[in-house]
């Protein structure tokens, strides 16, 4: 049965209990007497006793419901603090918060500042000048510019992420300041591993940008992840040894070349070591130079927009395990052409995520050949030439469903460790009776077969399938402990009665969330009836519909 309501934790309601208190009992003498002399130090108050998560937690509590105040908020910022998130409250975060913060919480480790575009650029380099021990630093969406990154690269050496998007006065020229300082001419120590600065200033040519990219990829050789549209020009500029381009722009910067860049050492030149672990190859880059120049890749997303034959070249990836393909656009391309490839590498992945093809036959040998999926997602297109329905006569069928019974789960299609399983059929006139009737029995059996073949499936997504799911759910609950670790559940625009939903909500599995919007055969009878019973066994079941 679904997961019932449980009783909230000690440590929440002491938080809510604060939380409705803060006016009338913790920050009410604050507020009355000193809110307006906000240069203190240091405040002696309730909070300073408060472990740093719990302040933290505190903050975000206040954040959600929208009772954080400037009184309540400079009360909360105490000493003792090494994670501060301020997106919920970004309104509120002004220069004055800034200083306050880089008085009194000078050890944090990590600062969110998402959102929080009423902090000056002279009052980030201030904040930022005193915070040296920063391990995670998030600026998107505020006035950060080139000084601030200057004031990052000069005294946070033990960066690790870094998000500057949405800052639209970083240049590519200002990223640079944070591994080269030019007044010595030297490169930084920096242990930057992420880097985000995705829509910044739209000034650089594309060429520049990514020759600037190259630059930083050279220059830090720690870095995992780069979150930026110019990354695979960069790439390329790396792999085809492409030194020379970008010079006048480097220089007019007053930043060394890239060809100079590698004969200092940097790097040594060698583009076989850069250790970044996520890539998104567009159409156009060559799979096979990338493989050779980031051997320690862990995901892929690959726009499938030309032929298939790069994906050979997946296979050179030994730690691949997190791998999305995406036609772009509607293209004529089957589910079935993928595995090939798949029968080579399919066996280490962990999350496989297939988008725009076309769903045929196949997605059960596409789901054999990786058995060690945590994830699974996929937004097919119903295939082409099928508007036609070509009558079936009753034996047929009848025969035919019988052998779609006969090819039940089997030992070879257990996935042990299957947590999150989505198909989504795209948008389409076309109706079950206007599909191929193997098509049908074929999704109809590969839904069976994960289903009672992924014991820890907590996230189920069947989204507009063509095919009635009374058929699918009905041999899956008939097996005792099927879908016991189910969470949650969207069958959303798809074919489902109210009966087998009934069977859901009276089986044994942990379902908080289900999305029955726009169920042609579920009607407004069939929600109250659930939402009902719902509340009469005291479930903790959310349940959408419309």
């Amino acid at each position: 049965m679904p997961r019932r309501q449980r009783p909230q934790s000690l440590k929440h309601l002491c938080l809510r209990n604060m939380a409705a208190n803060m006016k009338d009992v913790w920050a009410k003498d604050y507020t009355d007497n000193y809110l307006s002399e906000y240069h203190f130090l240091y405040l002696v108050g309730p909070f300073n006793d408060l472990a740093s998560d719990l302040v933290q937690d505190l903050l975000q509590l206040l954040g959600k419901t929208r009772r954080l105040t400037r009184a309540f908020l400079h009360l909360l910022l105490v000493p003792h603090l090494l994670e501060l998130s301020l997106r919920s409250c970004s309104g509120l975060v002004n220069n004055t918060i800034s200083w306050i913060i880089s008085a009194r919480c000078q050890g944090l480790t990590s600062l969110d500042l998402h959102g929080c575009s009423r902090i000056q650029p002279h009052a980030l380099v201030d904040l930022v000048e005193c915070l040296p021990r920063l391990r995670r630093l998030m600026l998107s969406g505020t006035q950060c510019n080139g000084r601030v990154l200057l004031a990052v690269g000069q005294g946070c050496g033990d960066l690790q992420e870094l998000d500057v998007s949405r800052c639209r006065e970083v240049t590519p020229l200002d990223l640079l300041q944070l591994v080269y300082d030019r007044a010595r001419a030297a490169f930084r120590l920096l242990r930057l591993r992420r880097l985000l600065a995705e829509d910044t200033s739209p000034l650089p040519s594309p060429s520049d940008y990514a020759s600037a990219l190259a630059f930083l990829l050279l220059a830090l050789p720690g870095l995992e992840y780069v979150a930026n549209p110019h990354l695979p020009e960069a790439l390329t500029l790396i792999c085809q040894q492409h030194f020379e381009k970008g010079r006048d722009f480097l220089r007019t910067g007053g930043f060394p070349g890239l060809a100079e860049l590698a004969r200092c050492g940097v790097q040594a030149g060698s583009p076989a070591s850069l250790s970044l672990r996520r890539l998104e190859v567009a159409s156009g880059h060559s799979l096979c130079a990338l493989t050779s120049t980031c051997r320690a890749v862990e995901e892929v997303v690959v726009a499938c927009d030309g032929g298939l034959q790069e994906l050979w070249h997946l296979g050179s990836w030994e730690r691949l395990s997190r791998l999305a393909l995406e036609c772009e656009g509607f293209q004529e391309r089957l589910l079935g052409d993928v595995t090939p490839f798949l029968a080579q590498f399919g066996s280490r992945l962990r999350l496989l995520s297939l988008i725009n093809f076309q769903l045929e036959s196949s997605l059960g040998d596409v789901l054999r050949l990786c058995p060690n999926l945590r994830v699974f997602q996929a937004e097919l297109h119903p295939p082409t030439g099928t508007l036609k329905c070509v009558p079936i006569d009753e034996e047929a069928e009848a025969q035919q469903e019988a052998e779609a019974e006969a090819d039940l789960p089997s030992a070879s299609w257990t996935f042990l460790h299957l947590k999150d399983f989505s198909v989504r059929l795209a948008d389409s006139p076309l109706t079950a009776a206007s599909l191929p009737r193997s098509s049908q029995l074929s999704l109809q059996s590969a839904l069976i077969s994960v289903l009672t073949g992924s014991p820890q499936l907590g996230r189920l997504s069947l989204v507009n399938i063509p095919v009635s799911l009374d058929r699918v759910f009905q041999p899956v609950l008939e097996r005792p402990g099927s879908l016991a670790q189910l969470t949650e559940l969207s069958l959303a625009h798809s074919v489902v009665s109210s009966s087998t939903i009934g069977q859901l909500m009276a089986a044994d599995n942990e379902m908080s969330t289900l999305d029955l919007r726009y169920c042609q055969h579920i009607h407004r009878r069939h929600y109250d009836r659930f939402v009902k019973e719902a509340a009469k066994s005291n479930y903790d079941l959310q349940i959408h519909w419309e």
